[in-house]
């Protein structure tokens, strides 16, 4: 497990570590709770992006009064088959703790490595209810239960308090991304998440969407069930890569290359359209 204090004096040296391609994705409500043999427990002080720790320890606090009142299970979206997530969340500084993407599961998750190492010249942010932004290779999160729709005692909608407390840093990031060797930014988000800290291109920055679609007989149709997949798939391969793309058409020769049969990618403006051609 990664030293606290290498990673809270890595965090302080700027908004992402490797100064190359940003790839934002969105959480998943389905989490894998980490084991508790080895575990470390949440430690709001040595996560990156320190600008974000106040915020953090607001909401934290916010998600726990919450979790306290006897429509705890409404507001945070706790499912009847599992109260006990009601619970983990009044103590969430207890429970065990791991990498972002060994606690993030599902559909988009389900393409990355759960151990995955920092790749160099690639970030990989994730845009949390909870948290705001966690860095996926180097923060250590808990399995909680919260969304962008969640209402939160004293705070109301999770998604619009933190589009508010995430503006000052969505400044710092297309400023640094505009200076790097790749400014580029992959955003894997959906909508919910987009809107909590929106990114366009602009100012040196490319920020492109991936936006899948399905064709058939000629008919393209926006894929939305399903989306998550396609995403993790592009995130997969872009991690893959020996070195990080430069401009948005090595993008889409990248992907067009790297995402295997029935896959093709067009660049559409600032969307990068994932074609699964069908039938």
């Amino acid at each position: 497990m990664r030293n606290v204090s290498l990673a809270a004096s890595e965090a302080r040296a700027g908004p992402h570590q490797n100064g190359g391609m940003l790839i934002l994705l969105p959480p998943s409500e389905k989490k894998t709770r980490p084991s508790e043999v080895g575990a470390a427990a949440l430690d709001l002080e040595a996560m990156s992006l320190p600008q974000l720790c106040e915020a953090r320890k607001t909401m934290l606090r916010a998600a726990q009064r919450t979790a306290a009142g006897t429509d705890a299970a409404e507001r945070l979206g706790v499912p009847a088959s599992a109260p006990e997530l009601v619970g983990r969340m009044l103590h969430l500084e207890q429970e065990p703790a791991a990498a972002p993407l060994a606690v993030y599961s599902g559909v988009l998750y389900d393409q990355l490595e759960a151990g995955q190492a920092p790749v160099e010249g690639r970030d990989v942010l994730i845009q949390s209810a909870l948290f705001g932004l966690v860095d996926a290779f180097r923060d250590r999160i808990p399995a909680y239960r919260l969304s962008a729709g969640s209402t939160l005692s004293r705070l109301g909608k999770a998604g619009s308090w933190w589009g508010r407390q995430l503006r000052p840093l969505a400044q710092e990031l297309r400023a640094e991304q505009a200076e790097s060797g790749s400014p580029l930014m992959i955003d894997c988000r959906s909508g919910g998440y987009r809107s909590m800290m929106a990114m366009r291109s602009g100012d040196g920055v490319r920020v492109l969407e991936v936006a899948p679609v399905q064709e058939r007989d000629g008919v393209r149709k926006v894929i939305s069930h399903e989306a998550k997949r396609y995403r993790g798939l592009v995130t997969r391969v872009l991690l893959g890569l020996e070195r990080a793309p430069a401009t948005a058409d090595e993008v889409v020769d990248a992907l067009g290359s790297g995402l295997g049969a029935g896959l093709e990618v067009e660049l559409d403006g600032d969307r990068l359209v994932v074609v699964d051609r069908v039938g």
